[in-house]
């Protein structure tokens, strides 16, 4: 079997992506109702989910994590702090101690033959992060939920084959838009969100050779729109003669492309 890799959800509204080796089934966040999840997993032919990976407390990024556990077993990895609030406010409801498994931020795990890495992003959350999975030969990166493009993150998601980041919002969109100056700022703030030109530069700065499968994450409902998202990265893409041949923007509320290496 191939490594596979699909966003199930990605956005305000929730957040949920599979990853699937040979020997591996996991599940990156679970912000959509424990229900909805299962039946995206049957859509895309998945029966069964070794572990979940929560990147930070955020809702749209928990709210089926604990149903999920109590269904049916899953194990939930979480950095330290992250389990601190999830666990001090209760948000999961009632989780075996078995199920709460700790990684720590830039460190390593392997779990059924695929190495985890957990790495540090800028975001308002106890202690968040992002993900690398590598199989085998394969890399996947899951990096979303940061204000700005530090080396950490760069570092960390250099060499994949397959990379989700953030493309929150086009920048005009949210200063003319709707939003109370308090949350423009925080979304335009160093621990807030990427925007679509941020967005560009990231890919434009990570990606290598080996990179066959991009997706623009955790789109704004308010503040952005698709095609103005991949339009605008696809420019900076242009401009700086990187090319991604597979460039995807990962649907607000259903399963994407589903890809594999």
């Amino acid at each position: 079997m191939p490594v596979r890799f699909c966003p199930i959800a990605s956005g305000s509204s929730g957040n949920c992506v599979y990853f699937g080796a040979p020997t591996a089934h996991f599940l990156i966040d679970a912000g959509l109702s424990g229900k909805r999840i299962s039946q995206c997993l049957s859509h895309i032919g998945v029966a069964e989910i070794d572990a979940l990976f929560i990147t930070h407390e955020h809702s749209d990024h928990i709210s089926g994590a604990g149903i999920l556990a109590r269904r049916f077993g899953i194990p939930i990895y979480a950095t330290p702090k992250t389990w601190r609030y999830l666990l001090r406010h209760k948000v999961l409801g009632p989780v075996d101690e078995s199920l709460v498994m700790h990684i720590s931020p830039n460190s390593t795990i392997e779990i059924n033959g695929v190495a985890v890495t957990a790495f540090e992003i800028p975001h308002d959350a106890s202690q968040p992060v992002g993900f690398t999975f590598v199989s085998g030969e394969t890399k996947v990166s899951v990096a979303t939920d940061m204000g700005r493009i530090t080396e950490t993150v760069l570092r960390s998601i250099q060499d994949s084959d397959i990379l989700l980041v953030e493309s929150n919002h086009d920048i005009d969109m949210l200063k003319n838009g709707r939003y109370p100056k308090p949350l423009k700022d925080r979304v335009m703030g160093e621990r807030g969100h990427l925007s679509n030109l941020n967005a560009g530069k990231l890919l434009s700065e990570a990606a290598s050779e080996k990179l066959r499968y991009a997706f623009l994450g955790h789109l704004s409902e308010e503040n952005n729109r698709p095609l103005i998202a991949f339009d605008t990265v696809q420019s900076i893409l242009d401009a700086n003669r990187v090319i991604i041949k597979n460039l995807y923007v990962a649907d607000r509320y259903a399963p994407s492309e589903m890809v594999e290496i």
